[in-house]
């Protein structure tokens, strides 16, 4: 269409209409990530980058390995604007949301030729279960994704219509994504320099890698610089990448298959069955408009999907897989989008793919409910505790902290002191006169506990780590304290309010001074132990003070004490089971029973 200066309104009018998909979709992914951002921090590493745009200290895992060294730089960009580091970082999000759905969209166009069904299989993408309830949160993911989808969008230029301008951006966006989120390097370094090898074309090769290379080192050295230096940065990734080793692609996975953990990583993501079944009906439609797209622009998705699906399953821990799973959604989501387009012909509805998205949405929406309605309406249960202990408790109390919620004790708790729970016991478990509070992930039927939760739901369970919906702050009074000595495993919990500590099959504790003459000992075996009944001994000063008979059913017992300082209890089982064997998990403990409790009067 020839061009007329004279109908700039008209002109204006066209380029309105023609662009009204994105225009439309940009909107909606806005309103909805303003309408259901947190208010308040929830995830523990939330709080680590939040203390790093304070201070960019890698030692105090602030933030965690490895870095995110590019993100943390963005979030004290956007602090300069907002003056804290919460909103901030939420901002952040936000507008990473739209500006990637906006990529995402153009690059779904490349493949599909089609704005439609490319606005469609975008929206897909921005209103899924994961999405909705991950992509707005203050962490690396929404960032991230932003830059993988203009990556996406720069890579379906290669091979053939590459230019140097286009490697420039390719290298360019795959460096802020590994700098956003450096666990993408695995999958993004091989993609970048077999794209740039595919043309050919040493100057447009030279002109993708010299971008990277820039960028890489403008938000490398000042990860560098903060870590102290290569050799310290060296043995900060070091412990780092031992920790994944022995947890997340280890411990973690308990005895999980490799079989069994695929849906999780794939299907968990999107919901329940009856999302995530129409989802990949759909997108297996998809493969049959998408053999007739050309297959040289399919292959850097292809592999990127395919190759970061098998380092999520095969390193990263299944209890998170649906956020790391987002960049997996990315190509399924493209697959939908195509197979829009059966359904479109088969329904002769040129509206039929974007009421189909809506429905997909809205069901995305009614199931992630439960937990964006309180996320957006309350603080988290971390939070509101944290509040309360602030409020409640006088400056010299010591608060004792699970090690899950570290982060949330320092940002959260930083005017008092504050140890982990099992080593700052033993500080503290003699000192009857200093106010002592359990700061605790999971609930508590203790009379004394002041339990702050969210409401239950599906979509927890499959979506987070199931952390941090519930939280307890149980003052721990001087008659409750006692030492573990030997063979008596870290205090457990669970959301339902039971705790306990395993203890091993010859175990010891130590009484403070200035206790009662009897101590009440509640003990219990578990669910899934082996065994029904197991005889226990127990020892005060090695003398046999009772034997009780511990079953599944919990049982109390009590036993005198004498009254001079120095007091141990030993628990002697007569029978025990290794985790590792009868559950076939990765728990290398030697368990016999449970102690629910002890406490002297």
């Amino acid at each position: 269409m020839p061009e007329d200066t004279t109908q700039d309104s008209g002109l204006r009018t066209q380029d309105f209409v023609r662009w009204w998909p994105e225009g439309f979709g940009a909107i909606a992914v806005l309103l909805s990530r303003i309408l259901t951002a947190p208010r308040t921090f929830w995830e523990s590493d939330e709080l680590l980058f939040a203390a790093a745009i304070r201070n960019f200290d890698p030692w105090r895992s602030h933030p965690h390995p490895p870095g995110y060294p590019l993100y943390v730089g963005l979030g004290k960009a956007f602090n300069l604007l907002f003056g804290d580091p919460f909103d901030a970082l939420v901002a952040l999000s936000i507008v990473s949301s739209v500006i990637g759905f906006l990529a995402l969209a153009a690059a779904f166009r490349r493949y599909l030729g089609s704005r439609d069904l490319a606005v469609c299989g975008a929206l897909l993408f921005y209103f899924s279960a994961a999405v909705l309830v991950h992509g707005t949160l203050p962490l690396s993911d929404g960032p991230s994704l932003m830059f993988v989808a203009l990556t996406l969008y720069a890579a379906t230029f290669f091979p053939e219509e590459a230019t140097r301008r286009t490697a420039i951006g390719l290298g360019l966006a795959c460096s802020a994504a590994i700098g956003t989120r450096p666990q993408l390097a695995v999958v993004l370094v091989p993609m970048l320099i077999g794209l740039l090898v595919w043309t050919r074309d040493l100057r447009r090769i030279a002109a993708g890698l010299i971008s990277f290379a820039i960028l890489s080192a403008a938000w490398f050295v000042p990860l560098m610089d903060a870590a102290g230096g290569w050799d310290k940065l060296v043995l900060w990734e070091t412990r780092q990448a031992s920790y994944v080793a022995l947890h997340d692609a280890a411990a973690s996975r308990g005895a999980l298959s490799t079989g069994a953990l695929l849906p999780r990583f794939v299907a968990h993501p999107w919901g329940p069955k009856w999302i995530a079944l129409p989802v990949f009906a759909i997108a297996l439609l998809g493969l049959i408009p998408l053999r007739r797209v050309r297959a040289q622009p399919l292959i850097p998705l292809a592999f990127f999907t395919i190759a970061y699906l098998l380092f999520a399953a095969r390193v990263m821990d299944p209890a998170d897989a649906a956020r790391y799973s987002l960049p997996i959604m990315i190509g399924i989501s493209l697959m939908f989008a195509a197979g829009l387009a059966m359904v479109r012909a088969g329904t002769r509805g040129r509206v039929a793919p974007l009421l189909v998205v809506i429905l997909f949405s809205v069901a995305a929406l009614a199931y992630t409910a439960p937990i964006l309605r309180a996320r957006s309406s309350r603080p988290s249960p971390p939070v509101a505790a944290a509040d309360f202990i602030n409020r409640s408790f006088p400056p010299n109390t010591v608060v004792l902290y699970d090690l899950s919620m570290r982060p949330d004790a320092e940002y959260l708790l930083s005017r008092f002191s504050s140890a982990p729970l099992e080593k700052g016991l033993r500080e503290v478990y003699a000192s009857a006169g200093i106010p002592v509070v359990i700061y605790a992930d999971g609930g508590s039927t203790d009379p004394d506990a002041h339990v702050f939760s969210w409401p239950d739901s599906d979509a927890y369970g499959k979506l987070t780590r199931n952390h941090y919906r519930v939280v307890t702050v149980d003052p721990l009074r001087a008659p409750e304290r006692y030492l573990p000595e030997s063979g008596v495993y870290a205090l457990e919990r669970n959301e339902e309010g039971e705790e306990w500590r395993w203890l091993s099959p010859d175990s010891r504790i130590r009484i403070p001074p200035g206790h009662g003459s009897t101590a009440i000992v509640a003990l219990k075996l578990s669910h899934d132990a082996p065994y029904e009944h197991d005889e226990l001994r127990l020892l005060v000063n090695d003398r046999e003070a009772a034997r009780v008979d511990v079953t599944k059913t919990a049982s109390t017992v009590s036993i005198p004490l004498p009254p001079r300082p120095g007091v141990e209890v030993r628990f002697i089982a007569q029978k025990s089971f290794s985790p590792a064997t009868v559950l076939r998990n990765q728990d290398p403990r030697i368990l016999a029973v449970q102690l629910l409790r002890l406490e002297t009067k």
